[in-house]
This record gives C-alpha cells, structure tokens and sequence, in this order.
C-alpha cells in the first residue's frame, strides 16, 4: 500500500498534487489523446479508399504512429504520470499527444517528430523515477518497451519507414501490456504455487529481454530477424497466459457454470474475492487479446511488410492484441485516471464483438487478397473504437445498479501494485 511522503514547500515542482488538481489535469490531456485517437481512425478512413473529414499524405503515411505513439503510448505515460503525482509527470503525455497532432497541421514535420522525442525521453525518465524507488522488475520491461518506442520515433525522424518499425512499436506495447498484466495478476486470486510465480515473473524479464535485442536487428535483416521476432511474440503469450490472474477468475466461474447456476451466482464471491461482472470481461478480453498475439507470432512465421499481408499482420498485433486489451482494461483504467465510480454495462460485450468480429472479416478478406471484406471489417473496426467513448462515457455519468466492485479512486490492481505506481505517493 502506499506509504505517507513528506509535502515539498508550496509551490515546489515536486509537491505532490492534490486530487482534484490530479483529476482535471487528466481530463485536459485526455482530450488530445482522444483528438490524436480521432485523428488515427480518419486516418483509416483514408486509407480504406474511403470518404473522410479530413485527407492529406500524412494522415496515411503516419497514421501507424499517431495510433502508437500518439494515442496509446499517451495514455501509458499519463498512467504514470497519475501514478507519480507530480506536475512534472505530465509532461510526457502532453508532449506525445500535441507532437502527434502536430504531425497532421501544415506545420514542419520535424515539429511534431520533435516533441513527440521529447515525450517518449520522459516516459523513460518517469519510469526510471519509479524504478529508483521500488525496483519493481515489471518497470524494467516497461523501460525496455518505452525505449523501443522512443528509438521508433527516434528512426522515423531520420527517415525510415513505418514498415520497417513494425517490430519497435510491438516491442513497445506488447512489453507495457505484458508488464502491467504480471502486476495486476497479483490482485487475483494465484493460479500459480509462489515457486511458479517466481518462474513466471523471471519468464516474462528474459522472453521481453529477448525481445528488446531483436527489436533492432529487425530493422537491418527483417526476413530472417522477424520470424525469430514472431517465435518470441508466441512464448511470451504462453508464459503472460499461464500465470495471468485472469485465469482463476474465469476457472472458478467455469466450475461453478458446470456445477449449476445457483453455484454459478455463489462462485462470485468464491476464493475470498467477488468476482464482478467487469472482472469477467476484462477475463475474457485478456485471453482473446492474448489469441490474437499468438495469430500475429505466426503470421511473422512469413513476414510480408508491404500488401495485404501486411495489413493482415499490422491489425492482428494493433486491433487484436493491443485494442482488445485496452477495452478489457477501461471498466478499472478511466476509475483510476479520473478517481470516479464507473458502472460496467453490456454496452462493453457489444463494443467487443464488434472490434474482434470485424477483425476476423478484415483478416480473412486480407488473406484472401478481397479488398471488399477488407473495406467491411475495417469500417467494424472504427465503429467498435468510437462506440466504445459512448459505453465509457455511458458507464460513467448514467445511473443504474453498481457494479459491486471498489469505490471510485480505490482501483487497486492498477493503483496500488501497479509497475507505474510510486509507493512513497
């Protein structure tokens, strides 16, 4: 739990911030993360040869990284910033989402590239922060992932190609998400003896270490790195699978299903912890997220970074893996950005089924060279996306039975635990 810290003087950049001041510094910066979102999928607009707002080439051309870094990378580094109270914190998700809009104004690319550098160094610095208080393993993946992120940006600023930084940005999110998931197990009930514990915790440090030295050598020898790159991709999801706490959850549900429904409802408050209906969904999002990794590792079986194979591959890894992880994650991620009580709904299975669904239409079409199913699935896809702000702004300000689960601000398994979490704070 966290520990009380001594208060700078008023007025110190390191003074903690008060609550409410945390709170609305969050909600500002959650706006150019949703703009650079917006701006990313009328990107895909474009490049599904489809009608869009907005059009220009560097909504095509960037559009992979205002996704990656603009949105999502965004989002993990205002976790942190959350995580460490500090005003200084926020610079880093406040320079990756106006860097990545930048991008897309008339101004000087170089703009955008600039301050977009800028935010992934302090991410790196924010991690490296919490790693000299807690040294919590979990935050060296994250350091190892947020450097993928920034050598990314640091290539295509230099000139390189969005294809050939395929494998930095999954280094970036697969580490993040795969780091975050081991600390949130921790909140559940253990699948796994300590000693399996301790073997899966060291598992994930050496597959991700693996990982992070490919990382690079995909860039000079891609067809025979890559495939090697995809085998890491698959062990990793074996190992994050087997010892994800997600798993009891869905076990102890499945056993009491088996025994009878009466058993069923007694089973949410089996093993000392309820589990609630969010807790189920984010159960089997994170299980399907992790098929769609093993689909992306077998897909680099035989890399193809120009086509439809290509497009097959960029949106099994980015929609399959990374986007149904993050709508797994927003029933406790925006409770412990925002510190408010959220109601789960069915709005979120219908925002799930839509996403993976279109998916499947948009894979397939792209195995089968139809450029038809592909244009289908894809128009799933940014449907799923921007329903999913209407369930999450559903959930949060419309009335209606709670999800019993901890009051508003009181998220633990991201606040308390997790690699982003200063425990002096």
């Amino acid at each position: 739990m966290s520990q009380p810290v001594a208060v700078p003087e008023q007025g110190s950049a390191d003074q903690p911030l008060k609550p409410a001041s945390q709170t609305r510094r969050v909600i500002v910066l959650l706006v150019p993360c949703g703009v650079a979102m917006v701006m990313g999928l009328d990107a895909a607009l474009v490049l599904l040869g489809l009608p869009a707002p907005l059009s220009g080439e560097r909504f095509s051309s960037a559009h992979g990284i205002i996704m990656t870094i603009g949105f999502l990378e965004a989002l993990v580094s205002l976790e942190s910033a959350v995580s460490l109270r500090r005003l200084w914190a926020y610079c880093a998700p406040a320079a990756l989402a106006v860097g990545a809009l930048l991008v897309l104004t008339p101004l000087p690319l170089q703009a955008g590239q600039l301050l977009m550098l800028v935010g992934c160094a302090l991410l790196i610095v924010n991690y490296s922060v919490l790693w000299t208080r807690k040294h919590e393993p979990m935050v060296a993946v994250q350091v190892g992932g947020a450097l993928a992120a920034l050598g990314a940006v640091l290539l295509w600023t230099g000139g390189v190609s969005i294809p050939d930084l395929f494998a930095w940005l999954v280094t970036f999110l697969v580490l993040t998400i795969a780091a975050e998931r081991v600390v949130i197990s921790r909140f559940s009930p253990s699948v796994l003896t300590p000693a399996g514990a301790r073997r899966y915790q060291r598992g994930i440090v050496v597959i991700s270490a693996l990982i992070v030295f490919a990382c690079p050598l995909t860039t000079i020898w891609s067809g025979r790195v890559l495939p090697v790159f995809g085998l890491a991709l698959i062990a990793l999801t074996v190992v994050a699978a087997w010892g994800d706490g997600a798993r009891s959850d869905l076990r102890v549900r499945a056993r009491a299903t088996v025994a009878g429904s009466d058993a069923a409802s007694d089973a949410d408050t089996a093993s000392g912890s309820a589990i609630t209906p969010s807790q189920r969904f984010t159960g089997v999002m994170v299980f399907i997220s992790y098929m769609w990794l093993i689909v992306t590792g077998l897909l680099l079986v035989h890399p193809t970074l120009s086509g439809l194979h290509y497009d097959a591959l960029l949106h099994a890894v980015f929609l399959g893996f990374v986007m149904t992880m993050v709508v797994a994650h927003v029933p406790t991620y925006l409770p412990f950005l925002l510190e408010i009580r959220f109601r789960f709904n069915p709005g979120f299975w219908g925002v799930a089924v839509l996403l993976n669904v279109g998916l499947v239409v948009r894979i397939v079409a792209d195995l089968a060279g139809s450029e038809t199913g592909r244009t289908l699935g894809g128009l799933a896809n940014i449907a799923a996306l921007l329903s999913l702000v209407a369930v999450a702004v559903w959930a949060a300000v419309v009335k209606g039975p709670e999800d019993p689960q901890a009051p508003a601000g009181d998220t633990r398994a991201i606040s308390d635990t997790s690699p982003t979490k200063d425990s002096r704070a």
